[in-house]
């Protein structure tokens, strides 16, 4: 029984193009990044000292960020391609994580998580 419950699982994704399983890797990765959210609070409150109404203010800016980032990406995939916006949020992002580290204001850790 659970195997045939398995094999039917499995079959439902057989035939997806080469774009799809793109697609769905990249987002598994882009989503396995948000892991970083509840460990972001612990390190903003004992490492960096800030209390925890500052990152619940931080992290209303990271959401926001999101909210707005989404629908800008959507209206940008329309004119010039999903291929394109995504490999720029990619990279534009993976970059911006590498100076986080050094930012330990709080005006420019609520601008930066936006971004």
């Amino acid at each position: 029984m659970l195997t045939t419950a398995f094999s039917r699982y499995i079959n439902n994704f057989r035939g997806f193009t080469r774009e799809i399983w793109i697609l769905t890797i990249i987002t598994f990765i882009n989503r396995a990044g948000t892991m970083v959210l509840p460990f972001l609070t612990k390190y903003l409150n004992e490492d960096l000292k800030f209390s925890y109404s500052d990152v619940g203010t931080i992290l209303v800016f990271f959401g926001s960020g999101s909210m707005i980032g989404s629908w800008v990406g959507g209206k940008l995939a329309d004119k010039i391609g999903f291929y394109k916006v995504m490999v720029f949020s990619l990279m534009s992002t993976g970059l911006l994580l590498f100076i986080f580290p050094f930012i330990t204001e709080f005006s420019t850790l609520c601008i930066a998580w936006f971004l």
